[in-house]
């Protein structure tokens, strides 16, 4: 009976050793269960308060990731608005300089009578498509007058001939057209003011608008053109639409009609 008892125990014993589920106390010769050993080596996975507590870290950081993002996008869409408005900038005044310029260019042509070239009125009504509070300007010469066919020089301008031309600029919908074109989006308003040489002396003595009391027409020189421009997106500012807005001035001399 002893016998069996022992080879009982020995085979629990050797069955809890090879489970870990006890050691060898020092000293004594019997086994004890390690409650520690069992935790350790059958406990797995992550408890509910952890879980929670890593997706509240990872919730912060996705919220960080999403607002750097965010902000690298809108300051990349401001840039990009503003570039173009730059650039729509530019382009307007090189249209405007470059047709001005040409005033009053008659070849070999004889008006009769001179300086009656140009044309303009100021702060429009909403009227004729005209942006409300908008400056236009009208010019007219023989711009494609290159090769003059024959008996034409030194004859008077025949405002039905093919090489007689006006220009009309002005500010339609919030854009520049020339004539009944659309030149340039986004400009908001178009100031002309008209640099008047009273002494002859080949240099403006004062810029007015057209219009203006004593104005002579056919004694302006040169033309200052300041145009405002806006973005074509909104809200790209936190004040009024959210559009940015840029001013761009340029003073154009009238070739054609210096000394």
């Amino acid at each position: 009976m002893k016998t069996t008892k022992l080879i009982q125990f020995a085979r629990v014993k050797r069955q809890m050793s090879l489970l870990g589920l006890c050691c060898k106390d020092s000293g004594s010769p019997h086994y004890k269960l390690q409650p520690k050993l069992v935790l350790s080596r059958y406990q797995n996975g992550m408890t509910l308060i952890e879980i929670m507590i890593s997706l509240l870290i990872g919730a912060f950081l996705l919220g960080g990731v999403l607002q750097v993002f965010i902000g690298t996008k809108q300051t990349n869409r401001m840039q990009e608005n503003v570039s173009r408005l730059q650039e729509n900038g530019r382009l307007a005044l090189d249209f405007l300089s470059k047709d001005i310029r040409m005033a009053g260019y008659w070849g070999c042509l004889v008006p009769a009578v001179a300086n009656i070239d140009i044309a303009g009125t100021n702060d429009n009504n909403n009227v004729n498509k005209i942006d409300n509070g908008t400056d236009t300007i009208t010019i007219s010469g023989a711009f494609d007058l290159t090769n003059p066919p024959a008996g034409v020089c030194g004859t008077g301008v025949d405002t039905s001939a093919a090489y007689y031309s006006t220009i009309a600029y002005k500010i339609n919908n919030v854009t520049l057209q020339r004539n009944a074109d659309g030149l340039v989006e986004g400009v908001e308003n178009m100031q002309i003011l008209y640099g008047a040489d009273s002494d002859a002396n080949g240099s403006p003595d004062y810029y007015v608008a057209a219009g203006t009391v004593g104005l002579d027409m056919t004694k302006v020189i040169s033309i200052r053109i300041t145009l405002t421009l806006q973005t074509l997106d909104a809200h790209l500012t936190t004040t009024g639409d959210g559009r940015i807005r840029r001013s761009f001035t340029t003073t154009i001399a009238l070739r054609n009609r210096l000394p």
